[in-house]
């Protein structure tokens, strides 16, 4: 026991470093993106401030001293003071720039030596637990009590997780439908206050993607009320949009029909907000649900661990 636990030891020192190292690695990319940023942003200045920008890039830091050091400074004009002040700017978040991809490097290289710590980890923790469980009955109880637990937190996660999937899914299409209504809604106002024969075209053409995407809707709709079932929720959702009516108003330009036509498309269009709301809704509860869901595994696991290392 006394060899497990000692390497346990090293093992944790070890991932403690590994996540040093990685917030190490998460600030110096950080920087570098900054940095890029900056440097952007005074190469632009230094081609306002400079009229001959190659042949600026062309001088070092050095040549710039010695140019400085050879010539009044006094003399120089405001334009030649400022391209200069531009160019060491430059010159310096670019050295800045260099030296943080180098330290990345680095970084990652040191994180390279711990590659398969977690497993290693994994590893020696099963290790102790089998040994544990063989001597002792009520550390075996407990263990095995977390394991039953984690298993059907386990489950649950998957059945929240595919719920949700199949919401945003449904929510997708469900805004798809609802901005070819929309844009049929706005074609009609149109075609029913003299719009031409495009205005009618384009109101039908959004009609048929509404219509053409309301099959795939049912199905995905008909696919989240069993994934809700799996999870204990259940939603009544019925998206029919019904007869738009196409062949009176493209055939007859009639102020009834186009009246009855728009009716139909705002009120189609209506439920279908009124259904994103409630899918939205359902989906943030979800969401919620698998966080806590979540929340419980890790405590779980914790827990064991907490076990093993102290036994």
């Amino acid at each position: 026991m006394k060899d497990i636990n000692d390497r346990l030891l090293r093992i944790k020192a070890d991932l403690k470093e590994k996540e040093r190292l990685h917030k190490m690695l998460n600030n110096a990319i950080k920087q570098k993106e900054e940095l890029k940023v900056k440097k952007a942003e005074l190469y632009k200045g230094l081609q306002k401030e400079e009229r001959d920008v190659k042949r600026l890039e062309g001088i070092s830091l050095s040549n710039f001293i010695n140019t400085l050091l050879g010539t009044k400074w006094e003399k120089l004009d405001k334009e030649q003071k400022e391209a200069i002040a531009a160019k060491l700017k430059y010159d310096t978040v670019c050295q800045e720039l260099d030296e943080i991809i180098k330290d990345i490097e680095r970084i990652k290289a040191s994180i390279s030596k711990f590659d398969n710590l977690e497993k290693e980890y994994i590893r020696i923790i099963k290790e102790k637990e089998e040994l544990l469980k063989s001597v002792d009955k009520n550390m075996a109880a407990r263990l095995e009590r977390i394991t039953e637990e984690e298993s059907m937190l386990i489950d649950r996660k998957k059945e929240l997780k595919e719920a949700i999937s199949a919401g945003n899914e449904l929510l997708s299409s469900l805004q798809g439908i609802g901005q070819n209504l929309k844009s049929a809604g706005n074609w009609g106002v149109w075609d029913m206050f003299g719009g031409d024969m495009i205005a009618t075209m384009a109101k039908h053409s959004k009609l048929n993607r509404a219509e053409a995407e309301i099959s795939r809707t049912q199905t995905l709709l008909r696919r989240f009320h069993r994934e809700l079932e799996d999870v204990g929720g259940y939603v009544d959702i019925d998206i029919n949009i019904g007869n738009f009516l196409t062949f009176a108003d493209f055939f007859f330009d009639g102020l009834i029909s186009d009246l009855a036509v728009q009716s139909r498309i705002r009120d189609a269009e209506n439920r279908v907000m009124d259904a994103i709301g409630k899918v939205r809704s359902i989906i943030i509860r979800l969401n919620g649900e698998l966080d806590i869901t979540l929340s419980k595994i890790e405590e779980l696991n914790r827990e064991r661990l907490r076990i093993i290392e102290q036994a």
